[in-house]
């Protein structure tokens, strides 16, 4: 047998190996009647970047600006009073849902319950819904459903390019709570 030969039977053995590995995996419990079970799923980008996590809550990802704190300090620190930081740490950034990360590891659409407080302070209560981020990751559009004082609020918010907001609707149950510009 050549090197040549012995190399390609290394090859096929290791694939071989991987391929009986998955068949174990597989039939081990994780998938049954072609469900596939998992608490987390991380994809990555062609250059290894972590750009979407699904999960419950989703996974923690290495690039993820928000969860970094000495990356929030950086970027975000600058534009805020000295107190940001002591804030910011009680901030929620879970989600169980789908979260989407630019290449830079900014949070840039989120559909959960509940969806993360934004970087710029606690949401008044839980929320379910979607999140639009522009691309510092600051929040630019939201929807979502509240509960407040044993009702529910659904609130669709349009926010400025200098993070405030440019227009709040607010539906309760019993009709529009109001309407903010």
């Amino acid at each position: 047998m050549s090197v040549d030969d012995q190399g390609r039977g290394q090859c096929s053995d290791s694939a071989l190996m991987t391929i009986a590995l998955a068949v174990l995996f597989f039939r081990s419990g994780t998938a049954t009647d072609g469900v596939l079970r998992a608490r987390g799923l991380i994809i990555e980008d062609a250059a290894g970047r972590e750009r979407i996590l699904i999960g419950a809550p989703v996974p923690e990802a290495a690039n993820r600006v928000r969860t970094d704190e000495a990356r929030v300090r950086d970027v975000w620190g600058p534009r805020f009073p000295d107190a940001y930081m002591d804030y910011y740490q009680d901030y929620s950034h879970e989600t169980t849902g789908l979260l989407i990360l630019s290449e830079d590891g900014f949070d840039r659409l989120v559909l959960g319950d509940p969806v993360p407080d934004p970087n710029i302070g606690k949401r008044a209560a839980p929320t379910t819904g979607i999140v639009i981020n522009d691309a510092e990751g600051f929040e630019r559009t939201g929807y979502g459903l509240s509960p407040e004082d044993g009702r529910y609020h659904v609130g669709l918010g349009l926010d400025t390019d200098r993070i405030e907001e440019g227009l709040v609707l607010i539906l309760e149950d019993d009709g529009p709570r109001g309407v903010l510009v």
